[in-house]
């Protein structure tokens, strides 16, 4: 669906049909009836209680105000128009209002009950039914499912039928019976009929079956959930849900080892999030014999967030992660307060800290509500934030200033590859962060479009090393794919200083180029300061500039630049070895529109040092 993304087949000894053993244990295990992550609706001591509680409120009022509204543009006009027009902006628009629409007029009945939102929970399904395919068109380029050529379910395909499912599931005969017969028809055609017919015939397998990122945990558990509360014969329920058991070990080998996630901290929320869900989808039906949270894999990568955050609310921007992205509070404190939760040291959320106001209306909100030990008394990890965290297979430091300082100077640097999930091209990219305000930055992704998953992704100046702090080698930027990658040269931490050495060579196709490292020194003493220093060598002379990317305001005096917001600001002392300095400026063509701070050698070069000191002011 997307420029790299290909349906599949499997050779004639292979399947990815569940092995009828594991089909009746799980049968053996599951409930005898149709079941989901929330109770039924018609279970009012466990619905009733929200009622009064504020978010029950806000829910309804939420509900209330969608209800007053027309359904959106969500129709084969604005599909068509976004196709023709190669724009997602009134699509993305539409598709979200109405995928709003749904949780929260479903969770505004189950708790409330006053038949209030029946009628345009009806009236949107069926709106929501007219359009020929709810995949996206931009996974549909040449309209093969608009035209009903094909069916290829696509993460707008999946939600929709999950929320469906669990509309029939949790609201049952309140419902009319020729919504819940639409329900299963819709569901049945788009998604299970076409689902199941390929992974029982080995052909044109979806390719997301398979990948190692997102798409893995959010299309498998959402087509689960739906399977689950839904289809009526327990057989069936119970070869989806092995079905989707088996192949959503392919999103955990999306992570490293020590738990890091290369999709970036908001992807972490979405695609991890959804692996969250699927563990408690096990949990439910087999009584907790499945947990895929016990795996130590996985319970450091739901860690993930507690060691990546730079400082209080501040984490790093890397690969598609907006630069304010911060990783669901829900998600966050899952593995303190889901049921069954082994009691490690933990104290109460601060105070003024409300996990319930932070939760979307979908799925993350039923198994708050449901799933954890007391909803409204949440606990998080007792840990004070370590000097460093080192990501080793990834090559990301995150360095924080001791307790005891009085200045907050955070940095971070990313070595790695660039054939990452989300990937962007920003080998030795790393961060300034003084007192919450990220000063040198890597400036997150792009507002997505038609380009952005194709063949011309890295035309974008946010995507491409043009926008990250990282050099330019003889006019070149990096290139892009997972052989083009750094080597760690050197590492050294204590409790004063963090030092490491990339070798940067391996980013850039420059015939000539016989040297290229960035040293990386933080020292936490005293206010803190950050020396980032680029040694070059070429066969022949060359050019060689360096690079800083901020959203503050630069003021440039001789070779010294502050950079400052408002809140917070930083001086950066800049020397070069081999030949004079020049500094320009550029601002990035797309939002959020950072400046481009040129560290530039005059003239060509055979060899040169640029070593830039970050203080704070």
């Amino acid at each position: 669906m997307g420029a790299y993304d290909f349906n599949f087949a499997l050779s004639a000894d292979e399947t990815f049909v569940p092995n009828p053993d594991q089909v009746r244990a799980l049968q053996a295990l599951m409930p005898k009836e149709p079941f989901a992550l929330a109770p039924k609706a018609n279970d009012r001591a466990a619905w009733g209680r929200w009622q009064q509680d504020p978010f029950g409120q806000r829910v309804l009022a939420n509900a209330r105000e969608l209800a007053a509204q027309p359904f959106p543009d969500y129709n084969n006009t604005t599909w068509l128009a976004s196709l023709e027009q190669q724009s997602v902006t009134q699509i993305n628009a539409a598709l979200g209002l109405a995928r709003k629409r749904q949780a929260v007029f479903l969770l505004a009945e189950a708790i409330h009950d006053a038949g209030e939102f029946l009628g345009v929970i009806e009236s949107d399904a069926h709106a929501i039914s007219k359009v020929n395919t709810w995949t996206h068109p931009g996974n549909d380029l040449k309209r093969l499912n608009y035209d009903l050529k094909t069916m290829e379910p696509d993460l707008v395909t999946v939600h929709f039928t999950e929320t469906l499912a669990l509309t029939d599931y949790l609201l049952e005969d309140r419902l009319p019976a020729s919504l819940r017969t639409l329900i299963r028809e819709e569901t049945h055609r788009r998604v299970f009929a076409p689902m199941r017919q390929r992974i029982e015939t080995g052909r044109d397998l979806y390719w997301w079956i398979i990948v190692k990122h997102n798409w893995s945990s959010v299309c498998l558990f959402c087509v689960a959930h739906a399977a689950v509360a839904l289809l009526p014969g327990a057989a069936d329920r119970a070869w989806w849900l092995a079905f989707a058991q088996n192949n959503v070990l392919n999103f955990r080998d999306s992570f490293t080892d020590d738990g890091f996630c290369t999709e970036g901290v908001s992807y972490w929320g979405y695609g991890f999030g959804h692996y969250i869900f699927m563990s408690e989808l096990l949990r439910v039906a087999t009584g907790n014999t499945i947990d895929l949270l016990t795996e130590p894999k996985m319970a450091r990568a739901a860690r993930f967030p507690l060691r990546t955050e730079i400082q209080p609310g501040v984490y790093p921007a890397f690969a598609d992660c907006g630069i304010d992205a911060c990783p669901p509070l829900w998600a966050r404190l899952w593995p303190d307060n889901r049921i069954g939760t082994t009691q490690l040291p933990v104290a109460p959320v601060a105070a003024g800290i409300d996990p319930l106001a932070d939760l979307g209306t979908g799925t993350e909100a039923l198994i708050w509500m449901f799933r954890t030990r007391e909803p409204r008394k949440s606990v998080q990890l007792s840990t004070p934030p370590e000097l460093r965290n080192w990501f080793e297979q990834s090559s990301l430091l995150i360095c924080r200033p001791a307790p005891a300082t009085t200045s907050r100077f955070s940095a971070t640097l990313l070595g790695g590859n660039n054939g990452v999930n989300h990937n962007h091209n920003d080998l030795g990219t790393f961060t300034v962060v003084l007192d919450g305000r990220t000063l040198v930055l890597d400036p997150g992704l792009e507002t997505y479009s038609y380009r952005t998953f194709s063949e011309k992704r890295y035309d974008s100046q946010l995507l491409n090393s043009y926008g990250h702090p990282v050099p330019r080698v003889a006019g070149r930027l990096q290139e892009a794919g997972p052989e083009w990658r750094t080597r760690v040269l050197a590492k050294e931490f204590s409790a004063d200083t963090d030092r490491m050495v990339l070798d940067l060579r391996g980013a850039y196709d420059v015939a000539g180029l016989r040297k290229l490292e960035r040293e990386f020194l933080y020292d936490r003493r005293g206010a803190g300061s950050l020396t980032i220093t680029d040694r070059v060598e070429f066969v022949e002379p060359a050019a060689f500039e360096s690079a800083l990317i901020t959203l503050g305001k630069v003021t440039v005096e001789g070779a010294q630049i502050r950079l400052d917001d408002g809140k917070a600001a930083i001086i950066a002392d800049v020397t070069v070895e081999g030949a004079a300095l020049e500094l320009s400026t550029d601002t990035i063509t797309q939002p959020p529109h950072p400046t481009r701070i040129a560290l530039r050698c005059a003239g060509d070069v055979r060899t040169a040092v640029i070593r830039t000191v970050f203080r704070p002011v």
